[in-house]
């Protein structure tokens, strides 16, 4: 289930759109209230826009009537930004125009590069990797007389899994004239306890065999932790991410701050053994390859199994428009079926959509610079040719 902001309807309509001769504007805007401020935002998006017509004036390729529909698209997209669109929860506001009727704009629930890409068809990098990349999170909160538990998805608690309740007392005190009886009766309510804890130990394994998260984490108190910890299913203690220390009431909202930071954690240190691996199989007997050349040759002959790119890197190059080869090199027409080339600002979103098609894991990666000064892109192969 995606953020309640997010149609999939819509999604589908510009994952699956034919290009029909007019180009398409895509713009993500960045509008996460804690970074920026409406005002900023608008100052980024005019600017952004002028940067895009200075562009458009300089360039002979581009149709007169063609450059005249993009500016409108241009005003319709800041009238829409400046009179009807609130950020609220949003942090990035993507939206896809061109002059044949396409509209579509999403309140994005992570924070995205701002940018405008103008082509045959929508850019659709960014989106494509958060609908097939992202994880889901079980958040369980845990404690002796109750239990719940949430999914997190693209960092906002998207659904509520399941409540638990025991008739475990949350405290029993002693009274020293009757304190062998009382032991007896504490035997009975941990025995009762270890019986509530299998229960949501069996109901949470479900959960998970019917893919209703990925990886979990634990909230609760610190002296209950550890003891339903001991009680986990091997197969849940295998996508144990982090424990979160709090009381059994506390605002989802809190919990869900506290586990985005283990999350955060957690896929840094992810995606940073697999650069690592990347980098041990760079090498000519290795299965690692870097840079966008050698990336591109290596997915036309369906070599990848682990596209791994710069979440902000874009190039320029030529797409067939037959086939779908992909080059960076100017050629007059495709190497493959003679069909004709068309220019891209940008083609690793067809680099991503291709490697999609053939099954590849997609690991988007931010700030490292170990990559970017590779060419921020890379891959691990399937086979050694």
């Amino acid at each position: 289930m995606l953020h309640q902001e997010v149609k999939s309807s819509g999604f589908k309509k510009i994952l699956n759109y034919a290009p029909g001769g007019k180009p398409v504007v895509s713009i993500y805007l960045m509008v996460d209230g804690s970074r920026t401020s409406k005002k900023n935002y608008q100052t980024k998006l005019n600017s952004m826009i002028v940067s895009a017509r200075e562009k458009l004036e300089a360039d002979t390729n581009v149709d007169r009537n063609d450059k005249k529909e993009i500016y409108e698209i241009f005003e319709k997209i800041k009238s829409f930004v400046n009179d009807k669109f609130r950020a609220g929860s949003t942090r990035t506001l993507a939206i896809f125009c061109s002059g044949d009727g396409l509209w579509e704009e999403f309140s994005l629930p992570i924070i995205m590069k701002s940018k405008i890409i103008i082509d045959p068809s929508p850019y659709t990098q960014n989106i494509r990797n958060l609908i097939n990349n992202s994880k889901k999170y079980g958040v369980l909160m845990v404690d002796r007389e109750k239990a719940q538990i949430y999914s997190i998805y693209l960092g906002e608690v998207n659904e509520y899994l399941g409540a638990f309740i025991s008739d475990v007392p949350s405290k029993v005190n002693f009274r020293s004239q009757a304190a062998l009886r009382e032991k007896k009766i504490l035997g009975r309510l941990e025995e009762k306890l270890n019986h509530f804890f299998k229960l949501i130990n069996d109901k949470t394994l479900e959960l998970y065999k019917g893919k209703k998260f990925d990886y979990i984490i634990l909230s609760g108190r610190k002296e209950v932790i550890p003891k339903f910890r001991n009680l986990m299913h091997s197969y849940l203690k295998s996508v144990l991410i982090g424990n979160i220390d709090a009381e059994p009431d506390s605002n989802v909202s809190l919990i869900a701050e506290k586990a985005k930071e283990v999350i955060d954690k957690f896929e840094s240190e992810v995606k940073n053994n697999l650069i690592n691996s990347l980098f041990d199989e760079f090498n000519p007997n290795g299965m690692g390859v870097l840079g966008i050349d050698a990336t591109i040759k290596s997915l036309l002959i369906e070599q990848i199994k682990t596209l791994i790119y710069d979440r902000h890197f874009t190039h320029s190059g030529y797409i067939c428009s037959d086939c779908g080869y992909i080059t960076i090199e100017d050629k007059k027409k495709c190497p493959y079926c003679d069909g004709k080339l068309i220019f891209y600002n940008d083609v690793v979103d067809g680099i991503v959509e291709d490697a999609l098609s053939q099954g590849c894991e997609i690991v988007d990666i931010e700030g490292n610079d170990r990559l970017t000064k590779a060419g921020s892109i890379g891959a691990v192969l399937r086979y050694k040719l």
